[in-house]
């Protein structure tokens, strides 16, 4: 009898994605019954995330010298200004300071946007421990290379620089990011334009292996993993 009658077939892929799940998510249920951390609740999370990479921005802004790469980080961190006041009053906060922050926008003064958003960020720090453990397990790392594979290298491990918001090297921006900013950008998802954003489709266990294994390896496969 085919008991996967009427349904698709899982790719050898996916079917070892969701193996290594399993494993990990039964370590993680013993760590928790143990007396692990609370994950952040979802709306402080997305504040959180969305203040890091919105700071992010503002940085790279402020050190890029490329016409197209300054308007597409212009142009989305408008947007995200423009949602700031929901995601503060979501979880219960002031959105006095926002219009400020826009006019340190529109003045291209980075400091001032720099010191606003900075403030923000102290009244709602981004908790991750549920997402960074101290040091990641073999299964966790392979998992996050077999998403990486199935889900990221298309876009990311062929980058093309000829577009205002690029899908820039995760190996690469893992190096040369603050673990923090890089963590948030993965928990608010794909960042790009109108053809290619979406919210982050991973869950807490997937993120928390993406980016345990953006930042051990190179990009290269590591067969003692295996």
């Amino acid at each position: 009898m085919d008991h996967d009658q009427g349904r698709p077939r899982r790719t050898q892929g996916e079917a070892a994605i969701g193996n290594l799940k399993h494993c990990i998510l039964v370590l993680a249920a013993a760590a928790t019954l143990s007396g692990g951390a609370m994950a952040q609740d979802e709306h402080s999370r997305q504040l959180a995330a969305g203040l890091a990479v919105m700071a992010g921005d503002v940085r790279q802004l402020a050190a890029s010298a490329k016409t197209q790469r300054r308007e597409g980080l212009r142009v989305r961190l408008a947007g995200d200004l423009s949602s700031l006041p929901l995601l503060l009053r979501r979880v219960g906060g002031d959105a006095a300071s926002v219009p400020s922050l826009r006019a340190a926008l529109a003045k291209e003064d980075w400091r001032s946007l720099e010191r606003g958003l900075a403030a923000l960020r102290q009244h709602y720090p981004l908790d991750l421990r549920t997402l960074l453990p101290a040091a990641p397990t073999p299964e966790r790392l392979r998992l996050g290379e077999a998403i990486h594979r199935q889900t990221c290298a298309g876009c990311h491990d062929a980058s093309t620089t000829d577009t205002n918001l690029p899908a820039l090297n995760l190996f690469e921006q893992s190096r040369h990011m603050p673990r923090e900013e890089f963590a948030a950008r993965l928990i608010i998802g794909v960042r790009g334009d109108v053809s290619t954003a979406y919210r982050n489709p991973f869950s807490d266990l997937e993120l928390g292996a993406l980016i345990a294994y953006y930042g051990s390896t190179n990009g290269k496969s590591v067969p003692w993993l295996r």
